[in-house]
């Protein structure tokens, strides 16, 4: 797939991220910190082991900043960055 414009909005810019379930991770997050009082903080050292399993075995997607379209399973080019903030606030509507 050539990345120099969204087939959908005709968008230039992308960014990447992790291809993966937010509420799965934030359950984890949570898990691991009501454990806490009972495994002495231990709880916190296993989820950050998690994480860190999974951030390095979930593929990345490229994600579309004005029209948020996902293209998984595809090979990113080098040029696509992670989320910048200030690219975001160019696409933002304006109330």
């Amino acid at each position: 797939m050539n990345f120099s414009k969204c087939p959908h909005c005709e968008c230039e810019h992308f960014y990447r991220q992790k291809d993966f379930n937010r509420a799965i991770g934030c359950l984890v997050i949570m898990a691991g910190a009501i454990l806490v009082p009972f495994t002495y903080g231990l709880s916190l050292a296993i989820v950050a082991g998690i994480d860190w399993f999974l951030y390095k075995r979930v593929p990345d997607e490229a994600v579309c900043y004005k029209c948020r379209e996902e293209f998984k399973n595809i090979e990113i080019p080098e040029r696509i960055l992670p989320f910048d903030h200030h690219i975001a606030e160019l696409y933002e509507e304006p109330d």
